[in-house]
């Protein structure tokens, strides 16, 4: 298989989905390219697979437009979330009436409609022990499978000893520092000084540079969650009866103007896509629900998890007359 350097994925994608493009040869003797599209999921999205046929429709989309041809696509989504995968891999079982193959609407109208199935890699379910390959690999594997856990799953030296390992590869310094900068915003059980005191120790003359990248992202950290409790804090010394209405319009707006903040800094979204959100935040009227889209923005690894989140939360639409 040989790796091609075009991507079709286009900039709006990018932060949240990748893809890799090869071509090779197949035992027939006729050439083929093959597109990987990866998504990762820290949480039972019921509505990946539909976030992948989009995904799949906008690759085919620009591939057609640069080359006039389509390649096919393999799609894959790595779950490392705590809760069991239950989602249908299969993208029919999500339509009305076609929740099995063997329903009549299945039946009937199945060779009609849209499907595909999308290649689960679930890490919950896989033993370290089984976690094989390049050195890299094995590394962001452990990661992802662990971020969740107190301490990495108590498995923090074994993955600065791979660490130190992937220091020594070509372009190392870059891919430890995504990996510590992941880990600095993702790991909410990680010790920070058990983290900066090992890491200095594993690499003594890397690991200064290296924590740099870690202080910066909980600093940050530190500041939206200093703001949000700073505020609260001063709202409630300073209560006083009569103004409780004014007071909640202020908190619901001061968590949506923090919310924004997190996912601007973190995901970059476009202008478009933050007005969106401004609206769709300006349906929620409650604050405690805000507080729990504060935490998620903090802690989601890719904006399409929010934004699903949030959906789910909106009020219904009032009935049609």
């Amino acid at each position: 298989m040989r790796l091609e350097k075009d991507s079709f994925v286009d900039e709006k994608l990018r932060s949240h989905f990748s893809d890799l493009v090869y071509r090779a040869a197949t035992t027939l003797g006729s050439n083929v390219t093959v597109a990987l599209l990866l998504e990762h999921k820290s949480y039972p999205d019921p509505w990946v697979a539909f976030q992948v046929l989009k995904y799949c429709e906008r690759f085919w989309e620009k591939e057609l437009q640069e080359t006039g041809k389509l390649s096919p696509i393999l799609p894959l989504v790595v779950y490392h979330g705590t809760e069991s995968w239950t989602v249908a891999t299969q993208f029919a079982r999500k339509l009305e009436g076609m929740q099995t193959a063997d329903t009549a609407l299945a039946q009937e109208l199945g060779r009609y409609v849209p499907d595909f199935e999308y290649y689960l890699v679930n890490l919950t379910s896989l033993k370290d022990e089984e976690i094989r390959g390049a050195v890299v690999v094995r590394l962001f594997v452990l990661v992802l499978k662990h971020i969740f856990e107190e301490g990495l799953g108590g498995r923090l030296d074994e993955i600065l000893e791979l660490l130190v390992e992937v220091m020594q590869q070509s372009s190392g310094i870059e891919m430890a520092t995504a990996l510590l900068r992941y880990i600095a915003r993702s790991g909410v059980r990680v010790k920070k000084d058990v983290v900066t005191q090992k890491l200095l120790a594993a690499l003594p003359k890397e690991g200064g540079i290296l924590m740099q990248t870690m202080a910066e992202e909980w600093i940050e950290e530190g500041k939206l969650i200093g703001l949000q409790e700073g505020r609260q804090e001063g709202r409630q010394e300073g209560r006083q009866e009569g103004r409780q209405e004014g007071r909640q319009e202020g908190i619901i707006e001061e968590r949506i103007e923090l919310i924004l903040r997190l996912l601007r800094r973190r995901f970059q979204p476009d202008e478009a896509m933050l007005q969106t959100l401004t609206k769709q935040l300006g349906q929620i009227p409650q604050a405690e629900i805000l507080s729990q889209l504060v935490d998620l923005a903090l802690d989601v690894l890719v904006l399409p998890d929010f934004i699903t989140k949030l959906q789910s939360l909106l009020p219904a639409p009032p009935p049609k007359a």
